[in-house]
This record gives C-alpha cells, structure tokens and sequence, in this order.
C-alpha cells in the first residue's frame, strides 16, 4: 500500500548564513519540516531494511539456489513488479491505491523463504520508486518498509512452509497478515510524525479501512502458494482473476469518480446561479417596486427603467449561458459552419457595446488587411467574440486598453483578445477554461460572474474545428486567443 502520505519535496541543497570566513553553518533548514518530522521513523526502517537485503543478499549467495528455484522467484518478481507498478485505487482506502505485489512477495516468502522474499521486495520497489522519479525520503522509506516486511514474512511462515495442505494454507495466511501488520504500523507510524496526528488513531483508521482489501489479498496469496505447491504452471490460473479485478477495480474508481465531480459540480452549478440571480433579481425587484409605489418621473424613471432594461439582459443573458452550456455539454449543439467574414462579426461586436462601456476603457479593433473568410458558424463566433469581450471589461476594474485582433496565419485566422486587467495567476491557467471556475470567486475585487463564459468559448471553438488558448500574468492583463481555418 506504500506510504503515500510522505512529502512529495525532493532534497535540496541546504541553506543557512556564512560564518566569518565564509563556511556554511549548519540550518534547521538544511532539511524541510516534514521530512525531520518523519526522520525518526524512516532512519530505523531504512537502516533495517538495509541490514535485511544484506542478510538476505549473503544468504543466497552461500547457499546458492538451484535453477528451478531462480526461475520461480523470477516469476513472481515480474508480476510484484507488474502489480506495483499499476496498483489498484480502491474505495475507502485512505492508504492510497493498494498494490497486489504483496500477494507475489508474501507468496515467495511462503513458498521460497525470507532471503527470496527479501529480494524480491527490495528489487520491485527500487525499480519502480525509480521509474516513478519518487522522492528519495519516500523511495528509502517504502523500500525499506516492503524489505522488513518481506523478511518478516519469510520469517513467520517458515514453520509451516513445506508440510501438508492445512499447513501451506496457513503459511500463506500468516504471511499475509505479518506483511499486513508490518506494513500498517509503519505507514501509520510514518503519516502520524508527519501530519502530527496520534499514532494509535491513526492505525486504527487505517486498519479499518484496509481490512477488506487486506483478506482479499490474504485469499489470494493463500490460493497461489496453494496452486503453487500443486505446480508452478497450474498456478497461472489466478492470473485471469487479478487481470479481471484489477480492470474491474479501476473502471469502478472512474465511474465513482466521474459521480463525485459531476456532484461537485452540480452543487457548484446551484451555489453559483443562485448568488448571479439574487442581484439582478433584487435590483428589478426594486426599480419595479419603486416604480409602483411612488410617483416617479423624469430622468429618475428613466434611469430605473435603464435598470429593469438592463438586469433583465443580464437575466437573460445568463439563462442563455446555463442553456448553452448543457447543450455543449450533452453535445447537442449543432453548428452550421460556412465561409463566415470574421471582420465583419468582430466589428458589430464592438460597435454593439461601444456606447455602454464605462469610461476608463478602451476599445479597439484591429484587423489585417485582405483577411480571408473563415469556415465558422457566424451566430457561434459572434458568441466567443462578445464573450471574450465581456471577459476582458469584466476584469479590466482599473480600465485600460482592450484590443481585439484579428490576423492570417497560415490556414487559419487567429483571434487575439488582450486586455490590461487583473490578469491570471500561474497556477490558475490549466483551470481556467473549466465550468464555474473563476478568477476572482469571493468577488474580493467586485467581479462576479456565472465562470460559465470562457468553457462556452472554448467548446464553441473546438465545435467549430478550431483551437483556443490563454497567455497572462497575474496584474498585467491577459490575452485569449483562438484560431478558426480558413474558408
């Protein structure tokens, strides 16, 4: 099961102030917090386990084991190696995704002993700890955990190892459960120095939430030492079972995963819409209200008609992007794409807002000369266009220079929004064009937003066989841009 939670930060060079003559004194830098927090637990196991592949590596090697022998252990090395490396996400695991290569290391030890067992472990995780780039801390610690486990293992089944069917059957038990136990107590050994949690509880939760998985892995080593006693080859009927469940499991962590965003979302969907249609809600409400209550005339009636005028748009509005986004979203959509003049749908894009904007911005239009048509859906690019047009006044508070661009590259025109607004912070941009994500999401700087448009956007393009993308930094503004073919 591997200890997950160890901190994912590699060791870096120390760092700490020159003494006089220019000699590094030693920090408590030197070292992240979480990794001295969990040194008292990961020293002892890496050191034990050190000593284990030690013992084991001698004993082999003075009592050299036939051929036989070598190719067994062989095989259940390339499956333990197999089974780390593709492990299994089960639910309600909180140890991370379970890995069956305890079934092959606890088999060898049952059926080998505790040298081949040894290896065997100290083989599967440095390889694999390898190929996944692991941090050395969790490389050292897991390991040392699967060498002591392995050791252990060998170690407790060896008095049944060799004798009739009741004994094998037990050995095999046995040396699942001393691998379970071993491998419980110093993960939850290591979790709870590193997030400062009691050990006890710690291993109580795990223990719980691993004991199925636990006695399905126990049924399983057990049925292969078994098979394995009978005949090496018979033994290769498990095979076809831990193929099925390991495919069964993980379309299973799909489909429940896929029903937890599509939970988040939907809780996200109605948290979002009820907060956009309070405000326009309540201002009509009030303008309407006012309106029948008092004798309005003049520039105050006007002024609360504009309002009724105008947040009724932004109903509507935002109805029209909930409406747009299902359909995109359940590929409904349909798009009539033909040769489409992309600077005539810019232009009326602008001029449609042009005596609405608020002072501070700035709107403009450039476009290159002899720009070709593009193969579009004229009703969908004026869509994106105003959507991105919305965007960039949106988060442009401050004001400033919004300019719409539009040039040929090669056999596409491409469409460059840039806007000199409260930009987009790095570790932002990968969800940007995600459903109901936002920029600014507590409104800290007054913009709101359904997190609806830049998703419309994005799907409207690609419906549209063309691709879109976002270049910004955080303060200076962003610039959306999006390519269609050319007609």
């Amino acid at each position: 099961m591997g200890a997950k939670g160890i901190t994912h930060r590699r060791l870096g060079p120390y760092s700490g102030r020159r003494g006089r003559h220019g000699r590094r004194r030693w920090s408590s830098d030197f070292l992240p917090a979480e990794i001295r927090r969990t040194l008292p637990v990961v020293l002892p196991v890496a050191a034990a386990g050190a000593f284990a592949a030690v013992a084991a590596i001698h004993a082999l090697v003075v009592d050299w084991p036939g051929g036989s022998t070598l190719a067994g252990v062989a095989g259940l090395l390339i499956a333990a190696i197999l089974s780390e490396a593709f492990p299994l996400p089960i639910e309600g695991v909180n140890a991370g995704a379970t890995s069956l290569a305890i079934v092959f290391i606890v088999a060898t030890a049952a059926i080998y002993g505790w040298p081949e067992a040894a290896v065997v472990g100290l083989i599967t995780m440095v390889l694999v700890e390898v190929e996944r780039r692991k941090p050395p801390i969790r490389a050292i610690f897991n390991t040392g955990l699967y060498v002591c486990a392995a050791t252990l293992t060998g170690l407790a089944a060896a008095h049944w190892r060799g004798g009739n069917l009741w004994e094998i059957v037990v050995a095999g038990f046995v040396g699942s459960a001393a691998f379970y136990g071993v491998d419980m107590f110093l993960l939850s050994a290591v979790i709870a120095r590193l997030r400062g949690q009691n050990f006890f509880v710690t291993l109580r939760r795990y223990v719980m939430t691993t004991a199925l998985p636990f006695l399905v892995i126990a049924s399983l080593t057990v049925t292969l030492v078994v098979l394995w006693d009978r005949s090496p080859f018979v033994s290769l009927v498990v095979v076809g079972p831990l193929i099925t469940i390991a495919l069964y499991e993980r379309w299973l962590h799909r489909a429940l995963e896929r029903l937890r965003e599509f939970d988040r979302l939907k809780d996200e969907f109605i948290a979002v819409i009820s907060h956009e249609l309070r405000t326009p809600l309540t201002s009509v409400y009030g303008a309407a209200l006012t309106l029948q209550n008092r004798d309005v005339h003049g520039k105050t009636r006007e002024s609360l008609l504009a309002i009724v005028s105008d947040e009724a748009a932004r109903l509507a509005r935002l109805l029209d992007d909930v409406l747009s986004a299902s359909r995109l979203d359940a590929r409904t959509e349909r798009f009539e794409i033909a040769p489409t003049d992309a600077a005539e749908v810019a232009n009326g894009a602008v001029e449609a807002v042009q005596l609405r904007l608020p002072e501070k911005i700035q709107l403009e239009v450039v476009i290159e000369p002899n720009l070709p048509p593009v193969a579009a859906d004229a009703d969908k690019l004026r869509q994106v266009i105003i959507n991105l047009r919305e965007n960039a006044i949106k988060y442009s508070p401050d004001g400033g220079r919004i300019e719409i661009a539009l040039s040929r590259h090669d056999s596409v025109v491409r469409f460059d929004v840039r806007d000199e607004g409260i930009g987009i912070a790095e570790d932002e941009l990968a969800h940007i064009f995600e459903r109901f994500h936002r920029v600014d999401p507590n409104m800290t700087r007054g913009v709101g937003g359904t997190g609806l448009g830049l998703y419309i956007c994005r799907e409207l393009v690609e419906g549209m066989r063309g691709r879109m993308w976002v270049t910004s930094t955080e303060g200076e503004g962003s610039t959306f841009s999006f390519e269609l073919p050319v007609a």
